[in-house]
Formats: structure tokens, C-alpha cells, sequence
């Protein structure tokens, strides 16, 4: 039995993910369209994707300290409080503005801020 081009192929590993390729053209470097696209972006845009993840981890970070203090019952905490545990007030997810508050979300919280 003659083997086919498939079978005598060494095993390659996708450039992006790193998943074993199986099947397909001998000179393939991705497991998927996707993988491509992840790997063209990166190279084309290093400084955006590590932008991204900056912001994402600062809105984590507020998330957790309000969820921490809803779960500890604090409702109420001055602006001065917030900063001293991390919480970074000029990033937020959306704003409402209405007649006299503002209500501002990080991710799925909102919360109000006030002069006091």
C-alpha cells in the first residue's frame, strides 16, 4: 500500500493557537480563518490589542471593588474611599444622563457618582 501525501506529512502546529493542523494543504500555518485572523491583527495592530486588554483590566478591577462592596452591603461610599481602593472613575461602560444624576455601568453594575 502506497501511503497518501497526508499520511507521510509531518505534523505542523498552528502559528496562532498552537492546535495540531490536520488535513488540508502541506504548507497550511492555521488551524482556522479565525487563527488567521487573530495572527494578521496582532502583527498589524501590536498596540491596539494590548490597549484593549488595559482597559478591560481596569474595568474588572472597578467591577470587583463595587461588587465587593455591594457584597459586604455598602451602598453608599465617598468618591475619596473609591480611589483609595482602586477604582479608577473615568472608565466606565455607558452613562445615562438624566435631570439631576448621572447613572454610569462598569460592565453589568451601575452606580451613581455625587458631589458628596
Amino acid at each position: 500500500m502506497i501511503p497518501t501525501e497526508n499520511e507521510t506529512r509531518v505534523p505542523v502546529r498552528c502559528v496562532q493557537c498552537g492546535k495540531l493542523i490536520v488535513g488540508g494543504r502541506p504548507d497550511r500555518k492555521f488551524c482556522c480563518p479565525d487563527c488567521k485572523n487573530r495572527w494578521h491583527n496582532r502583527r498589524k495592530y501590536p498596540d491596539k490589542a494590548r490597549e484593549v486588554k488595559r482597559v478591560l483590566r481596569i474595568l474588572d478591577n472597578n467591577r470587583s471593588i463595587l461588587l465587593r462592596m455591594m457584597k459586604l452591603g455598602i451602598f453608599s461610599l465617598d468618591r475619596m474611599s473609591l480611589l483609595y481602593l482602586g477604582f479608577n472613575q473615568d472608565y466606565f461602560t455607558s452613562m445615562q444622563k438624566g435631570r439631576c444624576k448621572t447613572r454610569y455601568s462598569c460592565l453589568d453594575i451601575q452606580y451613581e457618582l455625587t458631589p458628596t
